[in-house]
């Protein structure tokens, strides 16, 4: 017996179902895009402009790396790891152009985020 898949509506609750998953989720986008266009847009429109603290660009690494050691520290506190393991990939095939004291900064960078270590313990 094959799985009926579920999903529903983020916006007004309308529920979709459906044995094919990938039809499923393409009724549920035709949906929202018909009856929550503006939401659908102002989200994705948040999406591109959100270079903020907890969500930096290449750019905003490459520049904190740039100023030094302790601005890219306070950069590297508010990443968390999903985001830091897109951007370090990123950042990596940077490494060979960058300048010697930037990419040992670089270096610690990748080492102190990789010791997960918890405040107060």
């Amino acid at each position: 017996m094959k799985k009926m898949w579920t999903a529903k509506c983020s916006q007004c609750g309308q529920r979709f179902r459906n044995y094919d998953r990938g039809a499923m989720l393409t009724r549920i986008q035709k949906h929202m895009w018909k009856f929550h266009s503006e939401w659908m847009r102002a989200r994705m429109k948040a999406g591109r402009l959100a270079g903020g603290p907890g969500n930096p660009t290449v750019g905003m690494v490459l520049t904190a790396i740039a100023q030094g050691l302790p601005v890219a520290l306070a950069l590297l506190r508010v990443v968390k790891k999903p985001r830091w393991d897109r951007l370090s990939g990123a950042v990596s095939s940077f490494e060979p152009y960058m300048k010697p004291e930037h990419r040992e900064i670089w270096q610690g960078l990748k080492v102190v985020k990789s010791m997960n270590i918890k405040r107060g313990s």
